[in-house]
């Protein structure tokens, strides 16, 4: 991500966000996040009210979707008798 636009301003970011519930969430969720602040050595400043009571591992640049995640399995299932 670049912190500056052509202009010198600092740009705004659409990120992804994968988090657990803290302290000890088993289910990992996902947020996207539009319009952050970038600072000026480029990391996305995520606001204090989302990050609260969640374990951020992982952001992501652009709006992500997410096909399979730790802990689930997309398959399908045959019975055989």
């Amino acid at each position: 991500m670049k912190p500056e636009s052509a202009e010198g301003q600092t740009s705004n970011a659409t990120v992804t966000i994968l988090y657990y519930e803290a302290p000890v969430g088993l289910e990992m969720h996902n947020a996207v996040m539009t319009d952050l602040q970038v600072s000026q050595t480029g990391r996305v400043m995520i606001p204090e009210s989302f990050r609260r009571g969640k374990s951020i591992i992982a952001v992501l640049e652009g709006e992500c979707k997410i096909l399979n995640s730790l802990g689930e399995r997309v398959y399908s299932q045959r019975v055989l008798s």
